[in-house]
């Protein structure tokens, strides 16, 4: 069963292109008549498909094309298509046009490469960056928390010290006047 990528068995009934440039019509190429009248355009294909670089005749009044002068600049829609000509002039792609296919298919799953590579920097360097706070944030954190004991134990040795000090003045009152006249040093502060 053929995929949709594989060309047609017969060439003349490939479909129209969507992306297609003017093409030069060749010295002594006999232009056909389109169903209305009017003499065909040459086209070049440029979809990057098996059809790429293959030339058509189609025509000029095809698809929301009216030939110059009509209906341009004016603000009135193009006309609907008077007739749906269409014929392949190259039945083949030519060996430089399929060459220039498979060129631009490597250079596309280059870019796509590279972009993938690049998103996986980016997803890396977002996540090392969100290590980064995180680290930051978790230092941050100790730091306080450690600062926070830090005041409470200087508070707990303050609370200590003035316990210490009410003691020996409580022990000094106790002692009365007379004990600090004693010894060199009064004894409630020994």
């Amino acid at each position: 069963m053929a995929s949709a990528s594989d060309p047609p068995q017969d060439p003349a009934s490939d479909p129209k292109p969507r992306k297609y440039r003017g093409a030069e019509v060749p010295a002594g190429l006999n232009i056909p008549m389109c169903l209305c009248g009017d003499i065909c355009i040459l086209r070049e294909a440029r979809d990057c498909a098996y059809y790429f670089g293959r030339r058509f005749f189609m025509c000029a009044n095809y698809d929301h094309e009216p030939p110059p002068g009509k209906y341009q600049g004016d603000g009135r829609p193009s006309p609907p298509p008077l007739c749906e000509f269409f014929q392949w002039l190259d039945l083949e792609q030519t060996p430089e046009k399929r060459a220039e296919v498979y060129r631009i298919h490597r250079e596309a799953v280059q870019d796509f490469l590279r972009e993938e590579q690049w998103e996986r920097e980016k997803q890396e360097f977002i996540e090392r960056k969100r290590k980064e706070a995180e680290a930051r944030r978790q230092y941050a954190e100790e730091q306080l928390l450690r600062r926070e004991e830090a005041e409470r134990r200087a508070a707990a040795d303050r609370e200590v010290e003035r316990e210490r000090k009410r003691e020996r003045a409580r022990r000094a009152r106790e002692a009365g006047p007379d004990a600090q006249r004693k010894g060199k040093w009064p004894r409630c502060t020994q």
